[in-house]
């Protein structure tokens, strides 16, 4: 009798392309620059991503836009965020506050990107090329390119919808 041999695979084929994005300004005025340059209609979604871990959860806000003419969507969001943690009242502390801030990253991998841009696309109407130029000429923007997806460590962050 023969014996078989089972491979499971946990490749979801990452099938977009994310664009980091550094600039120190706030996401509103960010989503505002990219929409007036690149012609998009980013808007708030009223949901934020959630990422847990452990006790904590962070939530980070996003902007998405659908553009139907070219099968393609567009996802930016803040790669980092500030939480606030309550300290056991148990434990003395030398200063009075209960609670204290931490930074969570949504990519750990990059903790200097400020921001991320993820386009799916259905088709190939997508040109990479003419939006990080587009990009990198916006003043506010200090420089955007695109981030190998492959080499991340946590890139299942980046799946959803």
């Amino acid at each position: 009798m023969g014996t078989f041999k089972l491979v499971l695979e946990d490749d979801f084929g990452y099938d977009f392309t994310l664009i980091a994005i550094h600039g120190a300004i706030e996401s509103y005025y960010l989503a505002y620059l990219l929409n007036h340059h690149l012609k998009l209609r980013l808007k708030r979604s009223k949901n934020d991503l959630t990422i847990s871990n452990d006790i904590i959860s962070a939530k980070f806000p996003i902007y998405e836009y659908h553009n139907e003419q070219q099968y393609t969507t567009y996802h930016l969001f803040n790669n980092h965020t500030k939480i606030t943690k309550e300290r056991d009242s148990n434990l003395s502390s030398l200063f009075e506050s209960e609670t204290s801030t931490e930074r969570r990253f949504f990519l750990e991998d990059l903790p200097r990107v400020d921001y991320l841009l993820k386009i799916s696309e259905e088709g190939s109407g997508f040109m990479e090329t003419k939006t990080l130029k587009a990009l990198n000429q916006i003043s506010q923007i200090v420089t955007a390119y695109t981030v190998d997806i492959n080499q991340l460590k946590r890139k299942e962050n980046l799946i959803f919808e």
